[in-house]
């Protein structure tokens, strides 16, 4: 097995969270090693007595020798399909954890919560039993308890990472059974988190894991059964001193794995939660991660109580996947001989609302929403056991204390039945799972906890991504499908608030003018009169490349009240996707890598940086030097699209922050009824105003696209006769200039 630590390329995800920041996650490569051969390499390693001989030495200075490279696992890079969405190389991905957790996201359980945990794996006495044992390591001097092998005072974590992964070891192997058949299987491994880029991989080092085989699991590498990756840790535990303990808050210790559970719920589709422990040479801590937030226990000394430190190995071990965090509604088949997932089911409702069993399509890998916090969606393709056609499964974690999410998506859904451009839906199950449900009954949340309930609906499949366009026409006229969709939902008194090019899906090939693009996704979806939302602006909604200058203004203290969210702001969204994908893609296929500053400027985490950035494009437009593109392939039909778009929508904002300026000469009533008015008034024209761009748009691309059809049939009719006496390759041909230039020269 290699030795390298080469970190390995992986596309990145685009994180859609609190700041909505883009991310850049990296897997290094493979490397493993046990308990075992880690205590050989223990300078510190008594092995007559396997007691640390250093336990009552001064260890102030003493530096405990380096594991050895070849015997330090690092984490394998997992199988992740190759994407042709453009990313981003902004800086801010560098802050992965502030952008994903806030202080108020991490919350602190009482001390009772984890000795209540998993009191059902294993018996009192059977714990005793144990611990009387000589084996177990656990003795009573003096009428104290002490794990012996544990150093009382170790130097570093070097040196007590071995003793911690012994005593782990010894409880898996004592109260492990194999009732859950030979295919799954626990194993305690140690890796190394923080090798290949230092700069760009952060972690905590050298950790504890559990590697597994089960359902939910699969080898990084097909065959490759002793590799470990995000496809196969059940659970992970830090080991730490209590010197360095000492020094960390809980926002800390909390968020230090964040970069790497991304991984893990994206990998592991079928993910609830993921708990992690960590131990010091004195004390234990339990923090649970879902997509409500994360808590922590208190630290319990577990020589004190060994009872508890036992109970939470073991849930952490668990045969029972359920209890390590995954939804067993959805269930694989491996093969026996590579370790690869190569069949799945899911139990969903079908279109009578009975509970049935889908087929999962395995040819196409489940999209996941990254991030934890969050609504965490999550879309299985599949097949529908009733018909036999494909249908999408989407799985997403709406919040249920918070006014704006208090429908659910399918009761919008169920409002959009009909209406062309709307993804379709054949059934729904509601109240899967609640984040409460992992939390202990009498658990009391800071201000900002959000209890999260899981939901389940079964769509009609669509098509590809809209990045997945292969034409100009395709991808304008899915745009331009996909706001009149818009606005027949406006019609029906529904503001979709999350407009961007991952809720725009490409219709199937041949689809008529309506269906040629799909809007989907309207968990952030809300009532409207008169396209105006019953609320206001959350400026936390929504995809913050996308977000509309009034959305991005909602984050200012000065900018109240807030206005309401309407049309107009998911007008402006659509401007930036079309901005994107003309501006960002070279060609079909050729995103502009990296994203080009205009764009990442959008991204930016904070808001008025943000609305700074996109205030400029409405001012000035793009600069056409930065962006030979659109003359080379999008052509003056895009061109004339995009910008009369700007121009239109540049107005909007303007006439709006005139509005907004009359705060100190107009009451809060009187602006909001001006806000109300000019929205109102301008519903029909707006709409039928970006028609007609696209509708323009479209004819003069067909006339291109027909005109350069004519060219190409002429010239391969005019092609030299084979008996010619020179070639094609030695007669110099001239270049001819695309149409679409040649017209605009």
């Amino acid at each position: 097995m290699s030795e390298s630590l080469q970190t390995l390329n992986q596309p990145r995800y685009h994180t859609r969270s609190r700041t909505r920041a883009q991310t850049e996650v990296l897997c290094p490569t493979n490397q493993r090693s046990t308990a075992k051969a880690l205590a050989e390499h223990s300078p510190t390693r008594d092995r007559t007595e396997g007691v640390p001989a250093a336990a009552n030495k001064n260890t102030e200075t003493k530096k405990a020798a380096p594991i050895p490279p070849k015997l330090q696992l690092t984490l394998a890079q997992a199988r992740v399909e190759p994407s042709s969405e453009p990313d981003s190389d902004s800086d801010q991905g560098s802050e992965s954890t502030a952008s994903e957790f806030a202080v108020e996201d991490i919350h602190i359980t009482d001390e009772h919560w984890a000795t209540s945990l998993y009191n059902t794996l294993v018996e009192p006495h059977a714990v005793s039993k144990f611990l009387r044992k000589p084996t177990s390591g656990y003795r009573k001097p003096r009428g104290k308890g002490q794990w012996m092998q544990i150093p009382q005072n170790p130097a570093d974590t070097i040196e007590l990472i071995p003793s911690i992964m012994t005593v782990i070891e010894r409880i898996v192997d004592e109260f492990s059974s194999g009732s859950a058949g030979d295919s799954v299987t626990r194993e305690v491994v140690c890796i190394n988190f923080s090798s290949g880029d230092a700069q760009k991989t952060c972690g905590p080092g050298i950790c504890i894991c559990i590697r597994a085989t089960g359902p939910s699991f699969e080898t990084v590498t097909p065959g490759e059964f002793e590799d470990i990756g995000y496809t196969n840790v059940a659970s992970i535990i830090l080991v730490k001193t209590e010197a360095v303990i000492s020094t960390e808050c809980d926002y800390k210790q909390g968020t230090e794995l964040v970069t790497k559970l991304r991984q893990f719920f994206a990998l592991q589709p079928n993910r609830n939660f993921f708990r992690t422990l960590i131990l010091t040479e004195k004390r234990i801590r339990l923090a649970h991660y879902d997509r409500g937030g994360v808590y922590l226990t208190p630290f319990t000394n577990f020589h004190s109580d060994p009872s508890t430190l036992i109970r939470l190995v073991l849930g952490l071990t668990s045969r029972d996947e359920a209890l390590l965090g995954f939804d067993t509604s959805v269930q694989w088949t491996s093969d026996p001989d590579t370790g690869r997932k190569v069949a799945g089911t899911l139990e969903a409702p079908n279109v009578r609302g009975e509970t049935v069993v889908y087929s999962l399509n395995m040819e196409k890998t489940p999209f996941v929403r990254p991030g934890i916090v969050g609504r965490g969606t999550t879309c299985w393709h599949a097949t529908d056991p009733d018909t036999g056609k494909s249908v999408l499964i989407k799985d997403a974690w709406r919040g249920g204390d918070r006014a704006s999410e208090s429908e659910n998506e399918s009761e919008f859904l169920a409002d959009a039945r009909g209406i062309p451009g709307i993804v379709q839906m054949i059934s729904h199950q509601d109240n899967c799972a609640a984040a409460s449900d992992f939390r202990p009954s009498d658990f009391k949340a800071n201000a900002g906890y959000q209890n999260r309930i899981k939901a389940r609906v079964v769509l009609e499949e669509c098509a590809e991504p809209i990045w997945n366009f292969t034409s100009r026409h395709q991808v304008i006229s899915a745009l331009r499908d996909a706001i009149a969709a818009h606005r027949k939902l406006v019609e029906r008194g529904i503001i979709h608030r999350d407009i961007s090019p991952w809720n725009i899906l490409l219709g199937h090939p041949g689809a008529p003018e309506g269906l040629r693009g799909i809007l989907i996704d309207l968990d952030m979806a809300m009532r409207a009169e008169s396209g105006m939302s019953l609320d206001e602006v959350d400026p936390q909604t929504g995809t913050r490349t996308y977000q509309s200058i009034s959305v991005l203004l909602a984050n200012d203290p000065r900018n109240d009240p807030i206005p309401p969210h309407d049309y107009l702001d998911d007008l402006e969204s659509f401007l930036y996707v079309l901005c994107h994908i003309l501006l960002g893609f070279k060609k079909p296929g050729e995103p502009i890598k990296p994203t080009p500053d205009l764009i990442a400027g959008w991204d930016d985490p904070d808001a008025k940086t943000a609305m700074t950035n996109k205030v400029v494009l409405m001012a000035e437009g793009y600069p056409e030097y930065e962006f030979p593109q659109i003359e080379e392939f999008w052509g003056p039909p895009c061109r004339e699209l995009l910008e009369g778009m700007r121009v239109y929508i540049a107005d909007v904002v303007y006439q709006k922050s005139k509005i907004r300026a009359k705060k100190s000469k107009v009451s809060t009533d009187e602006r909001f009824e001006m806000w109300a008015a000019f929205v109102e008034k301008n519903l029909v024209r707006s709409y039928d105003h970006i028609d007609s761009l696209f509708r323009t748009a479209l004819a003069e691309i067909a006339r291109e696209d027909a005109e350069d059809a004519v060219q190409a049939h002429a010239e391969s009719q005019t092609s030299p006769r084979a008996d010619c006496k020179r070639s094609l390759e030695e007669e110099p041909q001239p270049t001819l200039p695309r149409k679409r230039t040649r017209r605009h020269a």
